[in-house]
């Protein structure tokens, strides 16, 4: 009983970490999150983000957070960043080893949205 209580805490306080993204949506996020983007994502999501069809044919769309597979939460993001998404995109956290760069990323792909669109998800 007492490790499925500390199991259920242990849980609990990963889920809780996750809850928010510690790096406010800042001018200097963005700006760390677009040269990661540029360094790491363009090949599949090109260079605006709208997706490299001819290339990967099931790339998203980060321009449109209706569009997104595995959902468009500030947790949904990081987390595919993380561990992946689906068959095409890999897990990136051997790349980008920093969590905060990931939130960046996570911020920089937001500012392509609009204000309306960044309210609602």
């Amino acid at each position: 009983m007492a490790r499925f209580t500390l199991l259920i805490i242990f849980f609990s306080l990963a889920v809780t970490a996750l809850a928010d993204n510690p790096v406010p949506y800042s001018e200097e996020s963005i700006d760390r999150g677009s040269r990661l983007f540029q360094q790491y994502c363009t090949e599949c999501h090109g260079k605006d983000g709208r997706s490299m069809i001819d290339v990967i044919s099931n790339a998203t769309d980060l321009t449109d957070p209706e569009a997104y597979y595995n959902g468009a939460s500030r947790e949904d993001m990081f987390y595919s960043i993380r561990n992946g998404a689906g068959v095409a995109m890999p897990s990136w956290s051997i790349q980008i080893k920093d969590e905060a760069d990931s939130w960046n990323l996570v911020n920089f792909i937001r500012s392509l949205w609009t204000q309306e669109q960044r309210d609602n998800f």
